[in-house]
């Protein structure tokens, strides 16, 4: 009985397989950390768990009202002290009939726009509010609609007289006039509309004399004919925010405190923070008019001015924590609308601040046990590549030292930099476009990527450095991030290309797909050359799909894979042992360790192979792919075909396996019995072997020349070794028939020679 599949285990230490961190735990807590974020972030401002209050004053004193469906955010009172509400999910408005809140179906805007902003107005009894899909209005006693109109979200309204102004963030402005509405495109000198994303929505604000106001990049003042800037002197105002107006006058906010301007724009006066009695707290966010009086809301505070002096209102102990907003009907009395943080609303902020803490804590650990993985597989490579060729690879040191130093370390400085030289760049340049941090990062990542290819190359029987020879240094990191930052750079410059005008706005997905479908063409492309067994084609277009890095560590192994199915060994170990020169210890080491053994033991080099074949399950114990060739080596040097047959059997030992290494394994049948009847046949189960061999036969894709070529040349062995000459010549003619120039039809040509004088074959 076999006792260790590698006799030279010894050589290697921990040479057991490795205890792998699992990922499972943390993924699964990650998720659920950030599924609880999103949805608190999604569900907290809409719950019920803040609460909303409405109260009204009255000759009396203060009264409380039921809050109405959904999540209050505005509230008006008509002139006749009819209540409406803006709400959100349901999107609409409801109206206090006297007894409670009716919503307004008609105006349900429905799940798609709960998170848009829009705005009504009232005039008089009538209410007005325009969305997306058309115009809403309220005559008092029934809703109209009107399809015609509509208006981006965070379009701004205002009514006023008869008439209505509604104007979006696309310069669109809609004027209903004489019982009609007209529509154009708002032109205002200076003034950026689509080509300015950072730009604040366009307000709208009418003073009693009938003047309609717009802010946006500025003030501008509309008298019936024309549009015209307003300035306080040499102030353009276009750090200004609306605050709306009252009365007479517009009250703005800027940088000096609030500003107000009289209905011709020529009077201005400012009040500081001081003297309206702010002190630290709150900013005001809103005017509203309440007969010769102007309210203002501060947060949690409402502040009165009369037109000469400032005061805060005396508000109920119980009213709202936190004010959304506040109206005043014809008689002068106050409704007041906001929300309070319950305890349990306060426990779900402390959960909501914590969450993201856990997010991090969670990444960080999932980052240590991935670093912790990578570190002992690298370790287990750099111990088979030691042990296969006898030395380390100084790129695979330079990778472990990454790993030892936090390998993301260089990424989150990458990150660190580009966000701080933008954040100045931004503060010279306070217009400067989104895309220069993605440039930066890119930069960043080109210098890191350059410096990490300065590594020294050291001469080698099979890589000698010289004239004509390999550069000094492996730039095959720099010319693949190159070729991917100039690929990033299309994607962002699409609409620059007549011919690539049609993938505008699909840039993202054309860079998560590209790749894939580029790869996943490119394996096509070489798996049809590799089956009807035209090598030189397969080499091909593994440089040319590789033109970006023909000299990368990949493009090596699959040329190194090619090469040894060609019978061109010498190439194939050349090309094999350099793209062992990586400082990332993937997968494709185990592949290209099996190959590199592969091609030595076609050289008789059958103990180098051995040791290279070692190399792959010790670098990957989940691998299963090496013990063909180990049980193919040990039968060609005619030893014990007992120990071969049991390394067969290992060939297909999956049970401790996961479906990722299964499949990564391949399907190894045809591969299977074919051994497995050559190992049977020097044992003398004829019977047994010639079953083996027609399983091996039924099992090989009839799609692929060299697989066919390889299962006959394995079946004629067989044959010889059972004495069954002319079946074993026939096998070989087969195997040279489907694989003339190829490895397999190669050695079944030289096995014709030996075993018949009549069956040469010359290939």
């Amino acid at each position: 009985m076999l006792t260790s599949a590698m006799p030279t285990d010894l050589l290697l230490p921990n040479s057991q397989k490795p205890a792998k961190r699992s990922l499972s735990l943390p993924l699964i807590v990650l998720a659920i950390s950030i599924a609880i974020f999103f949805g608190l972030l999604k569900w907290l401002p809409l719950s019920g768990v803040n609460r909303v209050s409405v109260l009204r004053q009255t000759p009396s004193g203060w009264q409380k009202l039921p809050a109405p469906k959904g999540y209050l955010e505005t509230l008006q009172v008509s002139s006749g002290g009819t209540a409406w509400a803006m709400t959100a999910r349901p999107s609409g408005l409801s109206r206090w009939d006297g007894a409670r809140w009716q919503f307004s179906e008609e105006t349900d805007l429905g799940p798609d726009n709960a998170d848009f902003t829009h705005e009504f107005t009232l005039d008089g009894e009538q209410v007005w509010m325009v969305t997306e899909k058309q115009a809403l209005h309220w005559d008092g006693g029934r809703w109209h609609r009107d399809p015609s109109v509509t208006a981006g979200s965070g379009a701004s309204i205002v009514t006023g007289g008869g008439e209505v102004w509604v104007i979006d963030s696309t310069a669109k402005l809609s004027h209903f006039a004489g019982g009609q509405w007209q529509s154009r495109t708002l032109s205002l000198p200076g003034v950026k509309w689509d080509n300015d994303p950072d730009a604040e929505n366009p307000r709208l604000a009418r003073t009693a004399d009938g003047s309609v106001w717009l802010m946006r990049q500025g003030l501008w003042r509309w008298d019936g004919a024309l549009w015209s800037r307003v300035t306080d002197g040499p102030d353009n105002l276009e750090n200004a925010g609306l605050l709306g107006a009252a009365g007479q006058r517009l009250w703005l906010s800027d940088a000096r405190g609030l500003l107000s301007v009289s209905a011709d724009g020529k009077q201005w006066t400012a009040y500081t923070r001081d003297q309206i009695g702010l002190g630290k707290k709150g900013w005001p966010t809103n005017a509203v008019s309440a007969g010769n009086r102007t309210l203002f809301v501060a947060f949690r505070d409402i502040f009165e001015f009369d037109g000469s002096h400032w005061r805060k209102l005396s508000l109920p102990a119980d009213a709202p924590e936190f004010i959304h907003a506040v109206a005043a009907g014809s008689d002068g009395m106050l409704w007041i609308a906001g929300g309070g943080a319950g305890r349990t609303l306060r426990y779900l902020m402390y959960l909501l601040a914590f969450v993201p803490l856990t997010i991090m804590a969670v990444v960080s650990w999932i980052g240590r046990r991935a670093r912790s993985n990578q570190r002992e597989q690298h370790q287990r490579v750099a111990e088979a590549v030691k042990h296969a060729t006898g030395e380390v690879p100084e790129e695979l040191e330079a990778g472990a030292s990454k790993l030892k130093s936090g390998g993301g370390l260089s990424s989150s400085f990458s990150w660190i930099v580009a966000v701080a030289g933008y954040t100045v760049v931004r503060m010279r340049w306070p217009e400067a476009p989104y895309w220069i941090l993605p440039v930066m990062l890119l930069t960043l990542h080109l210098l890191a990527t350059f410096r990490a290819s300065l590594v020294k190359r050291k001469p080698q029987p099979y890589d000698p450095i010289g004239p004509g020879a390999p550069s000094r240094y492996d730039w095959a990191k720099t010319w693949k991030a190159v070729s991917g930052a100039a690929a990033v750079v299309l994607l962002l410059n699409l609409d620059r290309f007549p011919m690539l005008r049609f993938l505008r706005g699909y840039w993202l997905i054309v860079a998560i797909l590209g790749p894939l479908i580029y790869r996943v063409f490119a394996v096509h492309l070489l798996n049809r050359a590799a089956r009807r067994g035209d090598y030189d084609g397969a080499l091909n277009i593994i440089r040319w799909t590789h033109f970006y890095n023909p000299s990368g560590i990949a493009a090596l192994r699959l040329a190194g894979h090619m090469l040894l199915a060609a019978g061109r060994y010498r190439e194939a170990e050349d090309a094999l042992r350099r793209s062992l020169a990586s400082s990332q210890a993937g997968e494709s080491y185990g592949s290209a360790l099996e190959f590199l053994g592969d091609a030595l033991m076609e050289q008789g080099r059958y103990d180098e192979a051995m040791r290279s074949y070692e190399a792959a399950l010790h670098a990957f114990p989940w691998r299963r792919r090496p013990y063909r060739g180990m049980a193919e080596m040990v039968l060609r040097r005619d030893q014990n075909p007992a120990r071969a047959l049991e390394y067969v059997e290992k060939a297909i030992d999956f049970a401790d396996l996961s479906w990722q290494q299964r499949k990564a394994n391949g399907n190894v049948n045809d591969d299977y019995w074919a051994l497995k009847a050559w190992a049977l046949a020097r044992m003398g189960r004829g019977s047994e072997a010639a079953e083996a061999i027609g399983e091996a036969l039924r099992f090989t894709n009839k799609n692929s020349l060299p697989d066919l070529a390889a299962t006959h040349y394995r079946a004629g062995m067989a044959m010889r070794a059972l004495g069954n000459v002319t079946s074993a010549n026939e096998h070989f003619r087969l195997a040279v028939q489907f694989d003339p120039r190829g490895r397999r039809g190669t050695l079944a040509n030289a096995s014709l020679r030996e075993t018949s004088v009549w069956g040469m074959v010359n290939v």
